[in-house]
């Protein structure tokens, strides 16, 4: 589960990086206008869309009474990439985007759908997915919702990271075969520890666009159990490593955030869309 505490403890810091940045849109001194090469070159000012605002977490509307939160990369001007997060079992998906708003530093638009619902509707309300085809229906809508909702910033089509949690994890192998070319790049935290084990499966995944894989637990002894996957997929060509964090138990506590933020040049190296956020500003903590 995503510590609701620790990740609402470090929006703050995400929130105040919004805020300085949309200032600095404003005074013609952007992060992402200085450093990106995204970033729009038109000489026509007039050309040039305006710096995303709005508010730090978004909640939008997918087909089927489906939901999905959204943390916009705040005073971006160029386009940016994004991230699909998916939330574990008896889980909330905007704590989700919290969480991956601070590790990629509001560089990235992360979009979080929800899986089934449980219990009343109200704030904190945890979901759980049925099924792999699930998790895949609600993350193609919500990339697509992204892309609607941000025309401007978002480039309509482009590769999306799929990042996941626990139950979002362990059902992921068989979704990012089938949409390979969509999600080429793949961080699976505290589960999927055998997702690529099956006979195949890693080839599949290969054969149809997949590029990279990473690994991340935080519980003793856990990063063994990735060693089969990790392997099939290098064989495979697949490029794959496995982070583990320390001892801090099933959950994404700061020092999970900071050893996922750590791996994430090597997730993203080379990915379309991802060309600037090595000289963009950094979050001080995540």
């Amino acid at each position: 589960m995503i510590g609701r505490a620790a990740v609402i403890s470090a929006i703050a810091v995400a929130a105040g990086c919004r805020d300085r940045a949309s200032a600095g849109a404003g005074a013609g001194t952007s992060p992402s206008a200085s450093t990106s090469p995204s970033t729009s070159t038109s000489t026509d000012a007039t050309a040039s869309p305006a710096p995303v605002g709005g508010d730090w977490i978004e909640r939008v509307s997918l087909p089927d009474d489906g939901i999905a939160y959204v943390t916009p990369a705040t005073g971006a001007i160029g386009k940016r990439p994004v991230i699909v997060a998916i939330h574990g079992a008896v889980d909330d998906p905007g704590l989700m985007c919290g969480a991956w708003r601070l590790i990629a530093d509001v560089h990235a638009f992360v979009v979080c759908p929800a899986g089934t619902p449980i219990g009343a509707d109200v704030p904190g309300r945890k979901y759980v997915w049925g099924s792999t085809a699930q998790i895949e229906k609600r993350a193609l809508e919500a990339v697509a919702a992204v892309e609607a909702k941000y025309p401007e910033h978002v480039t309509r089509g482009a590769p999306v990271v799929y990042a996941a949690f626990s139950q979002g994890a362990t059902m992921a192998a068989p979704l990012l075969v089938r949409n390979a070319r969509r999600f080429p790049r793949a961080v699976l935290t505290e589960g999927g520890h055998h997702a690529f084990e099956p006979d195949g499966l890693a080839e599949q995944y290969a054969k149809a666009g997949g590029e990279r894989v990473v690994f991340t637990c935080s519980q003793g002894g856990c990063a063994a159990a990735f060693e089969a996957s990790r392997a099939a997929l290098e064989r495979a060509d697949v490029r794959a490593r496995v982070v583990y964090s320390g001892p801090h138990g099933h959950s994404m506590p700061p020092p999970v955030r900071e050893s996922v933020h750590a791996a994430l040049p090597f997730a993203v190296e080379g990915l379309a869309g991802w060309e600037g956020y090595a000289a963009a500003p950094k979050l001080p903590s995540h």
